[in-house]
């Protein structure tokens, strides 16, 4: 594999490590009433807050990077129309980090982009993966980018988003993990 490619296997590693770090050292945390950003807020996780924030901004940091980088070796319009939203939705990632929790309503948007990327870069890649000859992961695309828009239309019996951020966020690992392995 080449060293470019490695980046979209260490990105999700290293924001789930983080995540599962945070949530282990916060006990306070409820999966059906917190949001996972509630683990990077400065004012009240502490220090494990910067476990929180520093894995996202690495994660995002990286797979901005693999994005970028397959924009420009293979600047194609099936490449360049997937790769462009994941190297924004990546960096919006890290600025999830560096805006954490406890700036408010930046916050609140760079979240809400996040995961409204998430989906659009889903469906995009799905769109342009006929022409880049991976009909079956554009099929698995277009499934993942429909259910990551679903997941947040459906009034769930829980009050936390950690749930639904975390599965939204699992279907965007799926796809740069593939690019990664396919060298797309």
């Amino acid at each position: 594999m080449q060293p470019l490619y490695v980046l979209g296997i260490i990105a999700p590693i290293v924001a789930y490590a983080s995540i599962g770090a945070s949530i282990y050292l916060s006990p306070w945390f409820n999966w059906f009433n917190n949001a996972l950003s509630d683990l990077g807020n400065t004012a009240n996780n502490g220090r494990v807050a910067w476990i929180y924030d520093g894995g996202l901004i690495a994660a995002g940091v990286s797979a901005a990077v693999l994005f970028a980088q397959i924009s420009v070796l293979k600047p194609s319009w099936e490449h360049l129309a997937w790769s462009i939203p994941g190297v924004i939705s990546s960096a919006d990632l890290a600025l999830i980090g560096i805006f954490n929790e406890t700036y408010g309503r930046i916050h609140g948007i760079v979240s809400t982009v996040f995961f409204l990327l998430i989906t659009v870069t889903l469906l995009i890649f799905s769109y342009t993966s006929f022409p880049m000859g991976v009909p079956r992961l554009g099929a698995l695309s277009l499934a993942l980018g429909i259910a990551s828009g679903l997941v947040w239309l459906v009034r769930w019996p829980w009050r936390g988003v950690a749930i639904q951020e975390t599965i939204a966020s699992l279907m965007l690992t799926v796809l740069l993990i593939s690019v990664s392995l396919k060298r797309i």
